[in-house]
């Protein structure tokens, strides 16, 4: 799990970061739908880096991983839906879609290891 978890904090963190503090950057080079807004891009950027900070610390504390997993779940399968709805906006069509299939992946994978995690808290010798 920790082999896991620890390169998407990484991940997550290093995204988020680049969100709120360069949403320009952002914008050009990963987020390009639609009409630039910074302030919304950097608002996304705080809650990707809270989400990779959480993510960090379920790599130390094992009761946080199921709860911070399907909240990352349900936050990929939705930002998935906005994106399946939104990929005229993209820069291209293959580029739209190809971001609405990583992120509905995202889903299926963070609520994978939920079910996991959730799995290994309800054995004995986990406590």
């Amino acid at each position: 799990m920790r082999a896991v978890l620890v390169p998407a904090a990484a991940f997550q963190i290093v995204t988020g970061a680049l969100a709120l503090l360069a949403p320009g950057t952002f914008f050009d080079e990963v987020g390009r739908y639609g009409i630039e807004n910074s302030h919304y891009v950097g608002d996304v950027g705080a809650f990707t880096l809270a989400s990779g900070i959480a993510l960090a610390v379920c790599v130390v504390r094992p009761s946080w991983r199921a709860p911070i997993l399907w909240t990352g779940a349900v936050w990929f399968g939705l930002h998935a839906l906005n994106h399946a709805f939104d990929t005229d906006e993209a820069r291209s069509d293959a580029r739209g879609w190809l971001d609405t299939v990583l992120l509905a992946l995202g889903a299926v994978g963070s609520a994978y290891l939920a079910s996991v995690a959730t799995s290994l808290e309800q054995e004995p010798e986990a406590r």
